[in-house]
């Protein structure tokens, strides 16, 4: 199993770092757990573009133990929902990149929730390539913690 590359050092994981950091607009994190936290994605594809992790540092679904992959696949299942709720996603696109040759980019186990509505590509992306975002990633933070509060009120 892998652990997390200490920090200030050369191959430290701007995911754990991001953990590590404090609830503010900076750090993206919208949602911590015990074993596994929700943070928007810096470069989205889409508005909502968020990606559930587990907090220990591994790179492979099978370093997870059971508890933890029950916790990133409850929190992955509760953000779908989130993102159809809070952002009104008519689908949403789930998947994870695992390994450097399936374009995966930072080697922590990390799974992609990207809301997707219709009609949501036009000529910016195929023509211009460059991606218009709808909202502000602070807003979309904001808008998304908010909601996923409730997920800690004892249902009515």
């Amino acid at each position: 199993m892998t652990s997390s590359p200490p920090r200030g050092t050369e191959g430290a994981c701007v995911f754990c770092d991001a953990l590590a950091a404090p609830d503010t607009e900076e750090s993206l994190v919208v949602r911590r757990e015990p074993l596994a936290f929700l943070l928007l994605n810096r470069y989205p594809y889409n508005s909502g573009h968020c990606m559930v992790l587990p907090n220990r540092h591994v790179t492979e679904l099978s370093d997870l133990t059971p508890e933890e992959s029950a916790a990133v696949f409850g929190l992955l299942a509760r953000t779908v929902d989130l993102l159809r709720s809070s952002m009104k996603a008519e689908a949403v696109n789930v998947g994870g990149n695992l390994g450097r040759h399936a374009g995966g980019s930072i080697d922590h186990l990390h799974l992609h929730c990207v809301p997707r509505w219709a009609g949501d590509t036009n000529f910016m992306p195929v023509v211009a390539e460059t991606k218009v975002l709808v909202e502000m990633l602070g807003d979309t933070r904001r808008r998304l913690a908010r909601s996923a509060r409730a997920w800690d009120e004892p249902p009515a």
